[in-house]
């Protein structure tokens, strides 16, 4: 049976998620945006959080729809969107839903997954019931777009990684506040290939008042040929394959792995 659809952001992470290191540094928007306006519209974001790439391609004048199962995540997006002058929030609509179960009655010329929320999806039965999903709502010719992080099998059984380790630097909160964020891995599932992983969340407020604050999650690792297999099950091409935002080959050194899978007929 596919494990029962959850969200680890129904949580306080949402209330830091835009500041945090990894995500307000993430450099991958341009290449969304530019796959968007190839494609047109409408878009749909699976996994769309507070909102940072459905906004952006909101404000550069496409119709998009962003779909995420955390409320608490698509609250904050509200607010944002919410400050938004009339013709951004017009091209935006949210739906609260799960990635691998969803039907909005209509269909997209690109769907994108950014930022691994795919890598939520533990199971097999979820991940092709995702896929599955996407490509009955992409038009023939539709494109999907889903980055993964390149899996270091380092990470998948070294004990190194159980120490907690900050790999980010401190950062400065909207209010005066200061966060800093530790990781690390819980346990090893190799056989599942999953970690249980913490981020462990140091806020020291304004007033002096310190919080430590854990957000458990698991994550599933990925190898290239399994990506390509799982999409070719879907009714999926692989069309492009970078390794990084700027869009360079995918080599043994590359961070990431961003399939452009194309729709095929049939």
């Amino acid at each position: 049976m596919p494990e029962a659809a959850s969200s680890p952001y129904e949580s306080f992470v949402a209330d830091y998620y835009d500041y945090a290191p990894m995500v307000a540094g993430r450099r991958d928007v341009e290449l969304y945006l530019d796959y968007a306006r190839q494609q047109g519209t409408p878009v749909l974001e699976l996994g769309c959080g507070t909102g940072r790439v459905t906004l952006a391609l909101a404000r550069a004048g496409l119709a998009i729809t962003g779909l995420d199962l955390a409320e608490r995540m698509l609250a904050r997006c509200r607010a944002k969107l919410a400050a938004e002058p009339p013709e951004v929030r017009e091209r935006v609509r949210l739906v609260q839903g799960d990635m691998s179960a969803f039907d909005l009655r209509g269909t997209f010329r690109l769907i994108i997954i950014p930022f691994r929320p795919f890598q939520h999806l533990l199971g097999v039965e979820r991940q092709i019931a995702c896929l599955r999903c996407a490509a009955a709502h992409l038009v023939p010719g539709g494109k999907l777009i889903v980055d993964f992080f390149q899996t270091d099998p380092r990470q998948m059984h070294d004990t190194e990684f159980l120490n907690e380790r900050f790999p980010f630097p401190e950062v400065t909160l909207p209010d005066g506040g200061r966060m800093k964020i530790g990781e690390r891995t819980v346990a090893f599932h190799r056989a599942e290939q999953v970690n249980d992983v913490e981020m462990i969340y140091y806020v020291t407020h304004p007033d002096g008042r310190t919080e430590r604050n854990v957000f458990a999650f698991s994550v599933r690792f990925f190898f290239r040929y399994e990506v390509e297999h799982l999409l070719a099950r879907c009714r999926f091409g692989v069309a492009e394959l970078f390794g990084s935002f700027d869009r360079s080959p995918l080599r043994d050194d590359s961070p990431e792995m961003i399939f452009v899978a194309e729709k095929l007929a049939g």
